[in-house]
């Protein structure tokens, strides 16, 4: 970075919104609220639309205050740079960067993350000459060369980001803050691990993370359609004692744990049968992934209210259909919303990462009215 960095156009009104492809022009909608001035410009990739507002840093701000539903990922877009697919783009994105006025923002000490996407169009495309992950160590290293700012990739305060398509890099310089997500496109990935029962863990542990909260060290837990087991294997090894609820097997394995009761049945049998006459548990968190349609889930955990803790939490996902001609899923999230927040404050709805197609709720005991 030590060349005269080159002449860039600057876009400041340009961002890039990502989400799940089937949910994008829903995301569009929820953003498109709180800024009526946005444009929609082009789809970049699955899942990531360029877009143009009039001010990208207070509209990004905007956006991360209000904690959209749909949008995962937030991020800037301050200079377009031509790429051949060839050694020579490193140096032609180092020097773009360098130019960029936002480059400042990047000053000693200050933690940062360079966080590059490769697009593949539905061709798939030709073979790069460079991956993500060099683009990323390259531009880090001249970076810290630079300015003296510190690479950080879990916790940065700065994030470089970069969507590279086949013959063009689309750049930006932001607060992490104002990313939505911390992750690049917003896409947490987590390591296997040999104790992992089923992919489902990786909703569990994203909401948590999105959603900061942690689950209690001690006391009970209520688990909806655990089967195979996974977000029970979590709650479990997190040291909670465990209702599983669930018709099906759960993996043999979680029965090393004495904390553990499996109630083979169906969410409404185990209803039906714990209450009448008998003083019903009360649980620390109440967890849900049943195969079932939002709005039904939302009914049955309206009738758990008296069974969680007043300082608990639910968490949720709520099963969305695939959009028709005749089906809105958005009118079915929002039904199951407005059901669930009769018994309980909705804290947060995020369609994450490893969710597929259905969102995630953070809810809890609405709390007393204060005098």
């Amino acid at each position: 970075m030590k060349q005269e960095p080159a002449k860039t156009a600057e876009l400041p009104g340009n961002v890039i919104l990502t989400a799940h492809a089937e949910f994008l022009q829903h995301a569009l909608q929820e953003l498109r609220r709180l800024e009526q001035a946005l444009r929609f410009v082009e789809i970049l990739a699955p899942g990531s639309a360029l877009c143009q507002v009039p001010e990208a840093p207070r509209f990004m701000h905007l956006v991360a205050e209000t904690r959209p539903i749909f949008t995962r990922h937030l991020a800037p877009v301050q200079a377009v740079s031509p790429l051949t697919n060839t050694e020579s783009d490193l140096e032609t994105l180092a020097v773009t960067l360098a130019g960029l006025p936002t480059f400042s923002m990047l000053e000693r000490g200050q933690r940062f993350a360079v966080q590059t996407r490769m697009a593949q169009n539905e061709e798939g495309g030709t073979k790069r000459a460079y991956s993500s992950g060099r683009i990323n160590q390259l531009l880090a290293a001249a970076i810290a060369e630079e300015t003296g700012a510190v690479e950080e990739i879990k916790r940065p305060q700065i994030v470089v980001s970069l969507l590279c398509t086949q013959d063009r890099a689309y750049i930006g310089i932001s607060l992490a803050r104002d990313n939505l997500s911390a992750w690049p496109g917003g896409m947490r990935h987590f390591a296997q691990t040999s104790e992992q029962i089923s992919r489902a863990e990786f909703k569990l542990l994203e909401a948590l993370e999105v959603f900061g909260v942690t689950l209690p060290e001690r006391g009970r837990a209520l688990d909806l359609g655990a089967a195979p087991g996974g977000w029970t294997r979590l709650l479990l090894e997190a040291g909670l004692r465990v209702v599983a609820v669930d018709p099906a097997k759960l993996d043999p394995r979680l029965f090393r744990h004495p904390g553990l009761t499996h109630f083979r049945s169906y969410a409404e049998h185990y209803l039906e049968v714990e209450t009448p006459g008998k003083r019903p548990q009360i649980f620390d968190v109440i967890t849900n992934d049943m195969r079932m349609d939002a709005r039904e889930a939302a009914r049955l955990l309206t009738k758990m209210r008296g069974r969680l803790h007043p300082d608990g939490f639910i968490l949720s996902t709520l099963k969305l259909p695939h959009e028709t001609a005749s089906i809105d899923p958005l009118r079915n999230l929002r039904e199951a919303l407005s059901l669930l927040s009769r018994s309980f404050d909705i804290v947060q709805a995020r369609q994450l990462f490893h969710n597929r197609q259905e969102v995630t709720v953070l809810a809890a005991r609405p709390r007393p009215q204060e005098i």
